[in-house]
């Protein structure tokens, strides 16, 4: 079998259609290939030494870069958030009470303590936020609050307290007196220039703060703060140091903002400084060099190896793509001599590639007649399901407007004259015609009252004297702005809801009227109502983003219609009483229609 095997390649490599385009072009294309790459390679490895001093130098100045600017965006926030806190109604009310003798669980303490919660939560970089009262000697944090004789974090006191008529500041500073650093930012607060009510200080841990700094392994990032502390650093070996006082320091005095390279610790190591562009810190970093050169000498050596194994590769997958290509070619060429041998070449396992659709494509010229006709067939079946579908579709809203209209006219006629069946039929042909008209979706309120009335006039004729209709409308409403069906739904709540449900006569009484920019429309009925609690659960439901839910669809549909089309300031409340009746108010801006 193996003799076998090893005359059938001997036999394709003589084949003179070995020597075809495909494989000359493809060895060809493949020197050119390595030889232009195994250049490149060498020539770059030359280039590499020269160069790679350069690049780390422009790697280590676009990190910091980037560090400063994120950096400085973040105190900035830190900065908003201050001046927030300081214009905020909470945090002023506990600058300006007296809390010494009340506690942690004074009113204002606890609304502070809130307050600051909320911004310690969505910042992670702040590690917490003191607001020191100078009317009470009082502090609250975001965990609490107490007189300044018992809190444990009182480095920046004397900070705040001996420079109250200074402007607001950056310190840095140790807390319980171990790393990591703090930089407090302090915001002096006054009522006037001469009254100082106290203080807002936010805390920024700098190791969290530092966790975005993109350092490479091995790279060491500082941050050095005014008074020459390191308050930051990726390295173990330089935290809680002075920068001034490493053995380095000398040999780069005069060269900040420029990279240089120097022997630290044994390696050679690019080292640069920058300031801070809009705080009085400045940052630095440390790249050894040796990381890169190996790194260097490891590509090379990688690069040898590959394009080896890419010379050993392409000449085994020359052979073998020329003899795997050659089999469908001369299938192919049997196919287009006899076209009836296609099941033939099918059945010994043709293979689905691009010889394939060359296969496809040869007979379907072949086709026969009866299979032509046969999709012919198939065409005009779903052309007349198309046509069928498209009829269908010619019903529109229009003709069941017209087949209600005739309806109507039928029961007019069998009852000679109007009733109430032909009555039900206008108003809800009408009606209809209303709901479906998407081009107004907003209308006047007189409008509306109008369209309501029909719905009412349904209402009155299935339920005869047991309900009650009254209108309470101030005439200089009627031209201001509403969404159309806004009041049907409601009343249709008032009744199946509330009056449906009870034994006795049902009343619902309709008011607008004006209050300040605002116009309120009151649907209020005597029904059965609801406990208080369903009502707040009701209330609170439509405060928040809309779902549609098998209670109350009429209320939520109207309220979430309110808020897109007139703002967020329309809206429906509801209060209502167990056994006293319901009132829904439903508020619109006060806007006349043009």
């Amino acid at each position: 079998m193996k003799i076998k095997r090893q005359n059938i390649i001997v036999q394709q490599l003589q084949d003179y259609r070995f020597n075809s385009i495909l494989v000359r072009s493809f060895v060809t294309i493949l020197a050119v290939l390595l030889c232009t790459f195994l250049g490149i390679m060498l020539l770059v490895s030359k280039k590499m030494d020269s160069l790679i001093e350069k690049e780390v130098s422009t790697i280590s100045n676009n990190s910091l870069r980037q560090t400063a600017e994120h950096m400085d965006t973040l105190m900035n926030e830190v900065m908003q958030i201050s001046t927030q806190l300081s214009l905020d109604d909470d945090i002023m009310n506990f600058l300006l009470t007296d809390t010494s003798d009340s506690g942690i669980n004074h009113k204002e303490t606890l609304l502070a303590k809130n307050k600051l919660k909320q911004y310690s939560d969505i910042f992670e970089y702040i590690d917490s936020i003191y607001v020191y009262s100078s009317k009470s000697n009082y502090i609250v944090t975001e965990e609490g609050g107490g007189n300044v004789g018992s809190f444990d974090d009182l480095t920046w006191y004397e900070n705040i307290t001996e420079r109250i008529y200074e402007p607001a500041r950056m310190i840095s500073r140790l807390k319980y007196n171990k790393y990591p650093y703090l930089i407090t930012y302090i915001l002096p607060v006054r009522l006037t220039q001469m009254q100082f009510l106290g203080g807002i200080l936010v805390n920024v841990d700098v190791e969290k703060a530092g966790e975005f700094a993109p350092t490479e392994e091995d790279e060491t990032l500082l941050i050095i703060d005014e008074r020459n502390n390191i308050i930051f650093s990726s390295n173990d070996e330089y935290r809680m140091g002075k920068w001034n006082q490493l053995e380095f320091y000398d040999a780069y005095a005069g060269h900040k903002g420029n990279a240089l390279t120097l022997d630290i610790n044994g390696r050679s190591t690019v080292l640069l400084q920058i300031d801070s562009d809009n705080f009085g810190w400045s940052y630095a970093s440390l790249v050894p060099l040796e990381k890169y050169r190996d790194y260097q000498r490891d590509l090379r050596d990688f690069m040898v190896t590959i394009v080896a194994l890419i010379i050993i590769l392409t000449m085994v997958l020359s052979v073998l793509i020329a003899i795997y290509s050659y089999e469908p070619v001369k299938n192919i060429i049997s196919l287009v001599k006899n076209p009836a041998s296609y099941s033939q070449v099918e059945a010994s396992g043709f293979r689905k590639d691009e010889a394939q659709e060359i296969i496809q494509n040869i007979v379907h010229n072949f086709y026969s007649n009866s299979q032509l006709q046969q999709d012919l067939k198939d065409y005009l079946d779903i052309t007349n399901k198309a046509q069928l579908i498209a009829l269908q579709a010619q019903i529109s809203p229009h003709f069941l407007y017209n087949t209600l209209e005739n309806i109507r006219w039928r029961a007019i006629d069998i009852c000679k004259g109007d009733n109430e069946v032909s009555q039900i039929i206008l108003n809800l042909s009408q009606l209809l015609r209303i709901s479906l008209d998407n081009e107004r979706p907003i209308i006047t309120l007189e409008e509306e009252v109008e369209n309501t009335r029909l719905y009412i006039e349904i209402l009155q004729l299935r339920y005869e004297n047991k309900l009650l209709i009254e209108w309470q409308i101030e005439q200089e409403l009627l031209a201001c702005q509403i969404v159309k069906v806004s009041l049907q739904p409601l009343i249709e709540n008032a009744v199946y809801h509330g009056i449906k449900p009870m034994r006795g006569k049902g009343f619902i009484l309709i008011r607008a009227y004006r209050s300040g920019d605002q116009v309120i429309l009151a649907v209020q009925d005597n029904g059965v109502g609801m406990s208080r609690e369903e009502c707040d659960i009701l209330n609170r439901d439509m405060e928040e983003k809309y779902e549609q839910k098998e209670d109350h669809i009429g209320v939520r549909n109207v309220n979430q219609r309110l808020k897109l089309l007139l703002g967020d300031e329309a809206g429906i409340h509801i209060e209502s009483e167990k056994g006293k009746g319901t009132v829904v108010l439903m508020t619109v801006p006060y806007r006349v229609m043009e």
